[in-house]
């Protein structure tokens, strides 16, 4: 099989095992066979916005089993690398999944008019210009500014695309003139430390996506193959200056 030669595959979520929210045909039946195969799997993805419980959770709906201690998230690397460097408090813009990684990390979650070692930003559906505006109060304090990820859309029900954490790190940027240091996909952390939670050994990555994918991969000069039941089409490979190792039609091409 295509995945012979490589120890750990790192598998993205949206747009490689589902599309919310239908499983992708023969998505789970092909996570199965690379287990059967002695593949370690490590579920790779930037959404910050929910639990690595709450990821095996959704996992399970489409059909694909897995371990909480599989899942790699933006969110978990995000607090990780900060309790890391000493943050103990964090203004956060982001939901229950980035919230909890930061607790469990031993970083308190505090309001503005508190200590504020970080504004931390990602994904979160209840963000508001209130929030918007005392981040940006507080970068401009001097408070270091880091996200989960910076991508600018994310893929809801429909089709639609919404405001993604890049959106309102955009806002806060756009308002301090800081840039903020982004953990997530296509940048090294979160990929290092997914391939480290496998276990080691030479990866693979599997993504729908070139610019975060496909990117952080090329980047690291890892293998990586693009399935095409997500974001990116064929063509889209020939215009983009990120090549892919592999190209697919679905996650069955691996097997």
């Amino acid at each position: 099989m295509l995945a012979d030669p490589y120890d750990v595959i790192l598998l993205d979520l949206d747009g490689v095992l589902y599309r919310w929210p239908e499983p992708i045909p023969g998505a789970a039946e092909a996570v199965a066979a690379l287990r059967k195969a002695g593949k370690r799997i490590a579920f790779v993805t930037n959404n910050s916005s929910r639990t690595p419980a709450q990821v095996v959770e959704r996992l399970a709906s489409v059909g694909v089993d897995a371990d909480r201690a599989e899942v790699v998230s933006s969110a978990l690397v995000t607090a990780t690398i900060l309790a890391e460097r000493g943050i103990g408090s964090a203004f956060v813009i982001g939901e229950e999944g980035l919230v909890e990684a930061l607790t469990d990390a031993g970083i308190g979650v505090v309001d503005s008019s508190e200590r504020v070692d970080a504004v931390v930003v990602g994904f979160d559906r209840g963000a508001d210009y209130t929030m918007l505006k005392e981040a940006s109060v507080l970068v401009q304090r001097g408070v270091a500014l880091v996200a989960s990820n910076a991508d600018p859309s994310f893929p809801a029900p429909g089709g639609e695309s919404w405001p993604g954490a890049g959106a309102l790190l955009a806002a806060i940027e756009t308002t301090t003139g800081t840039r903020g240091e982004v953990f997530g996909k296509p940048e090294a952390p979160l990929f290092e430390r997914a391939l480290a939670a496998a276990g080691g050994g030479r990866a693979l990555v599997v993504g729908d996506r070139l610019d975060t994918d496909i990117a952080g991969a090329s980047r690291l000069g890892w293998d990586s193959a693009l399935v095409l039941t997500g974001d990116a089409r064929r063509e889209d490979v020939e215009g983009s200056s990120w090549k892919p190792t592999f190209v697919v039609d679905d996650l069955s091409g691996l097997v």
